[in-house]
């Protein structure tokens, strides 16, 4: 894989690639990156585990027969548009599914959209990719994090059980009265794989101040102390 596709998660250059000559790497880097998130916002719109397996793996299908990123708006945020092609494959699932199918709620799952829960939606999906920076590039910082705040290892996953800090400090081979440090260390480090993450999805456009307070934000409501609070948002 090329190192723009493991390093960049949506520039609308390389999500174009998908409909090109060679379209293979693209649509595994996409699959792999957002799988957690389609099944995230399928949950939300009243999809039962087992439709929310089987409507995940058909997603891709109905993406590419869409071709909705070829008519997406280049200069628009990526998070509205998978949140609104998702949306719409939901009610097209439905439609065609639920005679057949008895994994579904018994009401309409796709109302209007919720623009706090799509906010919060998206931004359990940044961190989900700004974790998986940061183990790239540090993963003791990672696995304390993890372990200190009990996250989930998915998307919308649930909250695992928060380790002691002397417990993590053993688990990354690292002095117990140094661990705070490590942990300041992390934060400010994972803040940084945030702003870089929100950066590829808005690029240099001027949303992408806005955007980058709305997303670290709703990642500290979510998670309180994870991100630090200095830097130049």
């Amino acid at each position: 894989m090329s190192d723009e596709l493991s390093t960049f998660s949506t520039r609308w250059s390389v999500l174009a690639q998908m409909h090109g000559d060679q379209p293979g790497s693209s649509w595994d880097w996409f699959i792999r990156r957002y799988r957690g998130y389609v099944a995230a916002v399928l949950r939300h719109l009243g999809f039962r585990a087992d439709a929310v397996e089987a409507a995940t793996e058909e997603f891709w299908s109905y993406l590419f027969r869409s071709r909705a990123v070829e008519r997406a708006d280049r200069n628009g945020r990526f998070r509205s548009f998978l949140s609104g092609v998702v949306r719409n494959y939901a009610k097209s699932w439905r439609r065609e599914q639920q005679p057949a199918h008895d994994g579904l709620a018994g009401e309409e799952p796709c109302t209007p959209a919720d623009l706090g829960v799509d906010v919060d939606l998206w931004a359990a999906q940044l961190l989900h990719l700004s974790l998986a920076r940061l183990r790239r590039e540090h993963a003791a910082d990672e696995t304390a994090l993890r372990a200190f705040f009990g996250l989930p290892a998915e998307v919308g996953g649930e909250a695992r059980p928060r380790l002691r800090a002397t417990e993590i400090a053993q688990q990354i081979g690292c002095k117990p009265n140094a661990i705070h440090q490590q942990l300041f260390r992390a934060r400010e480090r994972l803040r940084v794989c945030i702003e870089q993450e929100v950066a590829t999805t808005v690029g240099d456009s001027p949303d992408l101040r806005e955007e980058l307070l709305l997303m670290l934000g709703a990642v500290g409501r979510a998670r309180p102390g994870l991100v630090t609070e200095n830097g130049s948002p």
